[in-house]
């Protein structure tokens, strides 16, 4: 059976539903998998959210739980094991961040830093074209599906009802850095200037003079969900990716996210820098 690496928000919430019904029924683990006739083990992914479920399997599960299907919360959970099923667009591109762009689709709220770039849901395409091209050997296809991804991800920015609430912090260095040439990076600063007028965006500048901070070594992203869901925090470095979920790196993610939003200009500031830096050329 197909599943999640690591869970989802959404299959870890389907998961911890069917245990708290395991739980109130009084069953172990062991006794639901020879109920259902599978191993223990498969019980466990489920209600990690590892495995994505089909609809018959949580069926059984409810079943054996002596919950009603056409009644909630059956009929509830019955429709997101239906709804796990569909693959998202970013499945069917593939791609080493295919798991990250999932978070990411279901986040309500993102907060980012960049010592360098541009963050991925702010790029314009010209500049998301040139950071795809950089050190590599790719062919146009693969490039042209890279840059088509990342401007797919910027659609959770304008989505209805609800877009996704995106607070940026952004290096000087990443407003001055010609990718792509002075052209490109003028056209990629007016851009900012523009999402900044978005409600749900916020875009703060952390100036060469506001000097060390706790977040000195890489970028970073600090997701968050809705409900009960816990966050998640996200660091790309060159030998891979990290999602980091214990209490103790989310706390001091999210401190070192606190120190650059203190040590950083405030929003207002921060688009008037853009804007000028744009209008300059510089």
């Amino acid at each position: 059976m197909p599943r999640f690496a690591p869970a989802t928000p959404r299959s870890r919430r389907l998961g911890r539903e069917l245990r708290k019904l395991r739980e109130a029924k009084g069953l172990t683990g062991e006794e639901v998998a020879k109920s259902v006739r599978c191993s223990s083990s498969r019980i466990s992914r489920i209600e990690s959210g590892e495995i994505k479920p089909r609809a018959g399997d949580v069926m059984e599960l409810l079943v054996a739980y002596g919950v009603p299907l056409d009644a909630e919360p059956g009929s509830s959970l019955l429709a997101q094991a239906r709804d796990l099923r569909e693959d998202g667009w970013w499945q069917r591109v593939g791609g080493k961040y295919a798991t990250y762009i999932a978070y990411e689709t279901e986040a309500v709220e993102l907060k980012n830093y960049e010592p360098t770039l541009v963050p991925g849901l702010l790029q314009t395409e010209r500049y998301a074209r040139a950071v795809n091209i950089i050190g590599r050997e790719v062919d146009p296809d693969t490039v042209n599906q890279r840059v088509a991804t990342r401007m797919t991800r910027q659609e959770v920015l304008h989505r209805q009802p609800t877009p996704l609430r995106l607070h940026a912090v952004l290096s000087e260095a990443a407003l001055r850095t010609e990718v792509g040439g002075p052209e490109v990076l003028r056209d990629q600063l007016a851009r900012l200037v523009t999402l900044s007028e978005l409600p749900n965006v916020t875009i703060q500048v952390l100036r060469f003079e506001a000097g060390a901070h706790l977040a000195d070594s890489s970028g970073f992203a600090l997701l968050s969900f809705e409900r009960d869901d816990p966050p998640l925090g996200y660091i790309e470095t060159l030998a891979g990716e990290l999602f980091l979920e214990s209490t103790r790196d989310l706390a001091r993610i999210s401190a070192a996210y606190d120190n650059l939003r203190m040590l950083a200009m405030s929003p207002a500031e921060s688009v008037k820098l853009i804007k000028e830096l744009s209008e300059d050329g510089t």
